[in-house]
């Protein structure tokens, strides 16, 4: 579904494995047929951390998917630049978001990718960031109306799922394809989220 969009970019948000680190060689050969123009990125979860993230991280950049740690990269389009960011785990890893941003020259379009939803807020106030995307919440998995998620983890309880406005930051928080816990979503359907960048 992801190649059949022809996006110019791809990037993934995280928690590839849960039960045990090994489950990533399973995963990664289908991630492997993933095409972009620019290429595919992705971020380390607290769940990869937790888990093995030296081997999640090889597997993946293996795999041609190139993992962003507090880091970042400028990616040349149409005679414009964007600046793609990639911070590690909030909750789990190291979060450096002034190294994240080290390489990052002055007016140039800032993407980041931050696992964790709510870090947004810190994001925000740094004023670099025009948009953040994250994941991490599953979008809580079960949701009912006019209540809501039933639960949802650390990190992800301000900004759960969908589009927000930060201060002058844009965030959006995908629900994923994956589950945690108990293998069950309702009125949460998984995501593959199509984002088109526009100037000014």
């Amino acid at each position: 579904m992801t190649n059949a969009l022809r996006p110019d970019l791809v990037v993934l948000l995280g928690d590839y494995v849960d039960s045990t680190v090994e489950a990533i060689h399973d995963l990664t050969p289908a991630l492997s047929s993933l095409d972009a123009r620019l290429g595919v990125f992705g971020i380390l979860g607290n769940h990869d951390h937790w888990k093995g993230a030296r081997i999640v991280q090889e597997a993946m950049e293996r795999a041609g998917i190139s993992i962003l740690k507090n880091s970042g990269i400028t990616l040349a389009y149409g005679g414009a630049e964007l600046f793609l960011a990639g911070l590690d785990s909030a909750w789990a890893g190291h979060p450096d978001l002034s190294a994240t941003l080290a390489r990052r020259r002055e007016g140039v379009p800032t993407v980041l990718l931050a696992h964790e939803p709510d870090f947004a807020d810190t994001a925000a106030a740094d004023g670099r960031v025009a948009l953040q995307l994250s994941g991490h919440s599953h979008g809580g998995q079960v949701r009912f109306p006019l209540i809501g998620a039933l639960r949802l983890p650390s990190w992800g309880r301000r900004y759960d799922h969908g589009q927000y406005r930060v201060r002058d930051m844009a965030l959006y928080t995908n629900r994923g394809i994956g589950m945690v816990g108990v293998p069950v979503r309702f009125n949460c359907p998984p995501e593959i989220t199509e984002v088109t960048l526009c100037e000014g």
